[in-house]
């Protein structure tokens, strides 16, 4: 039933909407030197994570999935074996940010951006609870997760970011990503066209 509701609350979306993301990139090498803020620790996550990030997942990020459906998008991403990257309050237990790696493959729209970089990893759904935001968080996580896939034998990192959401954009240029270029999707009744090119809106990213 939970799963009906999530398919049901996508085929909405997809009926009138037009989003546009800046794709950023970057080697897996270590960029920076940046520490882990004081009381976080960070580890892969593990299918007993599965209740925790789903109630830490934003709104901004999830929209109006209610938390059932939160749990049901996180288990398809454990079962589909993608990797999940945390953040945890080392005195509370608290999960307080987090994000996904997933392989690119070749097939991929956004491989063009990049055909030279060889096995190349997407960081997805990329998020920090809004009390601990502020504190680089966001950038030790977008590295952690790059050493993490580079000892797993990815060369890259690519990530895409709204927009709307300069904080994320800027924790990931602190951290050595680059502006590659930009996605939009459209979805008029239903049908869904995405296209990807290497320009981008320079005006709309934040300074660093």
């Amino acid at each position: 039933m939970v799963g009906f509701k999530l398919f049901v609350y996508r085929a909405r979306n997809r009926l009138f909407s037009r989003r546009a993301w800046v794709v950023l990139g970057r080697p897996t090498e270590p960029d920076t030197e940046a520490g882990v803020p004081d009381g976080i620790e960070l580890r892969e996550a593990s299918s007993s994570d599965i209740e925790a990030v789903a109630g830490a997942l934003p709104d901004e990020l999830t929209g109006r999935l209610s938390l059932e459906q939160r749990r049901a998008m996180v288990s398809e991403r454990f079962k589909a074996k993608i990797p999940c990257i945390l953040a945890i309050n080392s005195l509370s237990g608290q999960v307080v940010g987090g994000c996904w790696c997933s392989e690119v493959a070749p097939r991929n729209i956004l491989w063009g951006l990049m055909p030279e970089w060889g096995p190349v990893f997407e960081i997805s759904t990329l998020f920090v609870d809004p009390g601990f935001r502020g504190k680089s968080l966001g950038s030790v996580l977008v590295e952690y997760a790059c050493s993490t896939m580079r000892d797993r034998g990815f060369n890259a990192c690519v990530s895409l970011v709204w927009y709307t959401r300069p904080a994320s954009v800027k924790a990931h240029l602190k951290v050595g990503f680059k502006p590659v270029g930009e996605k939009v999707t459209m979805s008029i009744l239903g049908v869904r066209r995405s296209r990807v090119h290497s320009g981008f809106r320079k005006q709309r990213l934040p300074s660093i």
